[in-house]
This record gives C-alpha cells, structure tokens and sequence, in this order.
C-alpha cells in the first residue's frame, strides 16, 4: 500500500495497522510519522520489488540523468568526509497530544438524482368503451385503445375505418353510425332523447361482411328535462370549526358500513343526538309551488346553456325564481298549489281508513304575446309562453274550451277539452279536503 492510501486513512486506522505489524513507541507519533513508519514496516516485509528490464527510452532517461547528476558533482567542492549519522526526530510535545482523539467521521452527503418526469401515456390498451351521458341530449364515449391497436384495427377493416355505432335499448337498428378519425380517443354524440337509455360499439366491417365489435360500452341513460319527482330536501349542519379528520373521529362510532360522513351527521341531527355544535333548524320538503317554479325555471334556454359557470347559473336562478313566483301568484296559476292545502290528517278515533279526490290542470304553450283563455277566463301566461290553470273536478261532464289569438288579433286558434268523472265506491271512502278557492270547469 502506497503512501497516498496510507494517508487517507484515519490515525485510528493506522494506529490498529501498526499494532499488526508490530511497531512499538507509535502511540506519540505524528500521523505523517506514523505513515513513514508503517510504509517501511510494509516494505521490509515485503521486500524490494523485482527490477523489470528497461525498454530504449527508459534506458536514455537514465543514462542523461547520470551524466547531469556527475556535471554537478565537479561543479561543487569537495566536503569533508563524514560518517553519517542518523537524523534524530524532532521532539514531540508529549502534552499537545495527549488528550488527542480520532475526529468523528463526516456523514455522507446524501445524493438524490432527479427523477424523470414522464408523460402520462396516450392509453393503457385495455381497449374498454366507455359511454357517458352529459346532459338530456348529448352522450360522451371515449375508448382506452393506443395508437398501435387502432392502427391493427384498421388495417383488418375492409375500408380502412373504425366506426363508433350507437344504440337505443331494445332496438336492433344503431341510431348512429359515426366514421372516426385516425386521431379520434373520443366523440361527442348529440341523440336528441332526454330520459333515454343507450349503449355503443367500436369496430369495424370485415373484409368477407359483418360487422366486428371491438369493444361494447355499458349502459347510459340521459336525463330527463323535467324536474325530478322526488321533492324532499335533506338538510345538513356541517359546523366548520372542525376539521375533517375531528369530525370523522367524532362520529366514528355511531357510522355505519358504508355510509358519507354526511348521511352520518344528517341521520344524528335527525334523531336529536347531542353534539358538541349548534345545529340549525331544518327545512321543509319543497312544495309543489317551489318545484314549479324550478321546472319553469330551468326547463327553458337553461338546460341549452352548458357553457355556464356555477356562480352564474346561481344569480341567474335567484332572479328567475323571483320573477317567476310573482309572476304566476299574482295570476292566479298557482291558486292550487298551497301547500298542504289537498291532504288532510287520519280522522280522529279511527282506525283503517281511505279518501280520494281528483283535481284538474290545463296547461299548455304558445307564443309569449299572444292572449289565452280557458272556460272565457283570461290566463295570464309565463316570460316563455307557457301556461297552466288548476280546477277541482267533482262527479259530472265538463266542456273547456282552451282559446289562444294573435297580439294583432288576426290568428286564433282553439281546442275544446272534454271531461267526464265518475266515481264508483266500493265500502266506507271518503273525499281528500280540496282547496275553497279553486272553482269547477264549467258543465257540458
């Protein structure tokens, strides 16, 4: 081991390396010291190494060296001679090192290289369709197929194309039949059917007829453009002081399998659990005059604006729904529609028991100035044309006439409704307390 490694070593090291050798007197050693000693105990050990035979060049450099090394000899003078005497060692301070300690070892600096960041990749080949529903009358489809597959595809295709196929349910015939671009991954499918279901097909035509599916998607049904039936709201305190992560801990005992933190926290309101927040008084389901105003309100250029922005649609809804329910009270569409003003509680004392009743809505649509009346009664008609008007409808025959003529008074068109009730009962039933202020269609 050369000199070079010996000092890269810690004087522990050395020190234990010494010993090994059997060097004694080295513990007051410089490390330099320490390193001659060592090199020399090697080399005594060892021995000297063979001499190699020099080569041409090697042999000039050594001769041009003697012959400068003799020209400087007979330039200097001759000194007496000498017997050589042993250079002694320089003191050591005995003291400076006795409390010396091998120095702790440097931690490693720890390298972390970068890490590539890599693209997502264009697919992962699975080759599924997926087909979604965005609005009443338009679905979404995308399919998970690279590059490469869709390229094998289409040179299996008898014209070199994919097609994206779409089906009603319980139809055979597609729908639509769309040719993709060699670029396409997805595709927006107008249908032009609320409250449909449809399902769609990737493939191709093969060479010899027929049709290959290479992928089938799941089912997907548009929503409807009316308001939902279901008019029941479900209200919920979430106290925003706490976190997450304490709400979760809080109502951990009392969650059931599977169930939103927020069900949890409504189902505990519900019962009256204590909890450690205020919680709010809860609303009422909505009424029958609130859901129609909703569905006039958004069954109009609403559902055809997609490109809205949430805080949008919210201020324009606040104003429509202003507009909209003055509107209609102050004419009378809405007279039936108190609510609670058509049930009526279990007669007292009784045990099972039954009522019914009918009531009746005229409703229809034309243009915004033109004038409408039902029965000669002049109905006032909503911002888009619309109309609506609610009688009670006892036992009997009944003729409507339903008449709408132009602002200028030169078109009018007319329908006449014809309407007959009657009611068969069959043991103890009873009738369903009608509002008073509504008024029956006139008799035939």
């Amino acid at each position: 081991m050369n000199k070079a490694l010996l000092l890269a070593k810690t004087k522990a090291e050395l020190l234990d390396m010494a010993r090994r050798l059997g060097l004694r007197g080295i513990s007051t050693l410089l490390k330099p010291e320490l390193v001659d000693r060592i090199y020399e105990a090697q080399l005594a050990r060892t021995g000297p190494k063979p001499k190699q035979p020099l080569g041409v060049v090697a042999v000039a450099k050594k001769m041009a060296a003697t012959v400068k090394r003799r020209a400087v000899r007979r330039r200097e003078p001759p000194a007496a001679a000498a017997k050589p005497t042993r250079a002694k060692p320089a003191p050591v301070d005995v003291a400076a090192h006795k409390f010396e300690v091998t120095p702790p070892a440097q931690p490693i600096a720890q390298k972390f290289p970068a890490e590539p960041r890599a693209e997502l990749p264009e697919s992962y080949g699975t080759g599924r369709l997926f087909l979604v529903a965005r609005d009443p009358r338009w679905l979404y489809a995308y399919w998970d197929l690279s590059g490469a597959q869709m390229a094998n595809y289409r040179k299996q295709a008898a014209d070199g194309q994919l097609l994206l196929r779409v089906f009603e349910k319980n139809h055979t015939r597609p729908a639509q039949e769309i040719t993709l671009t060699a670029e396409a991954r997805n595709w927006y499918l107008n249908v032009h059917k609320p409250a449909t279901t449809f399902t769609a097909q990737l493939g191709y035509r093969r060479r010899g007829g027929g049709f290959h599916v290479i992928s089938q998607s799941g089912e997907a049904t548009t929503p409807a453009e009316d308001a939902s039936a279901e008019r029941s709201a479900q209200f919920v305190t979430v106290p925003m002081s706490l976190s997450f992560r304490d709400l979760s801990a809080l109502l951990r005992e009392r969650a059931e399998d599977g169930t939103q933190l927020a069900f949890t926290l409504r189902r505990l309101q519900a019962e009256g659990y204590r909890l450690p927040f205020k919680v709010e008084v809860e609303l009422d389901p909505w009424s029958d005059e609130q859901t129609a105003a909703l569905k006039r309100a958004i069954g109009g250029d609403a559902l055809k604006r997609t490109q809205i922005g949430s805080e949008e649609i919210g201020e324009w809804l606040r104003r429509q729904l202003q507009e909209q329910v003055s509107s209609a009270m102050s004419s009378g569409v809405f007279s039936a529609f108190s609510p609670g003003a058509s049930w009526q509680a279990a007669p007292a004392g009784k045990g099972f028991w039954f009522a019914v009743n009918a009531e009746l809505i005229i409703y229809g649509t034309t243009e915004r100035d033109a004038n409408v009346t039902i029965d000669g009664k002049p109905i006032q008609l909503r911002p888009d044309g619309t109309f609506s008007y609610h009688y009670v409808l006892p036992d009997g025959q009944y003729r409507l006439p339903v008449v709408a003529v132009s602002r200028d008074g030169a078109d009018r068109r007319e329908a006449t409704l014809n309407f007959e009730r009657r009611t068969e009962l069959r043991g103890a039933v009873g009738k369903v307390k009608q509002p008073e202020h509504l008024k029956a269609p006139a008799a035939a």
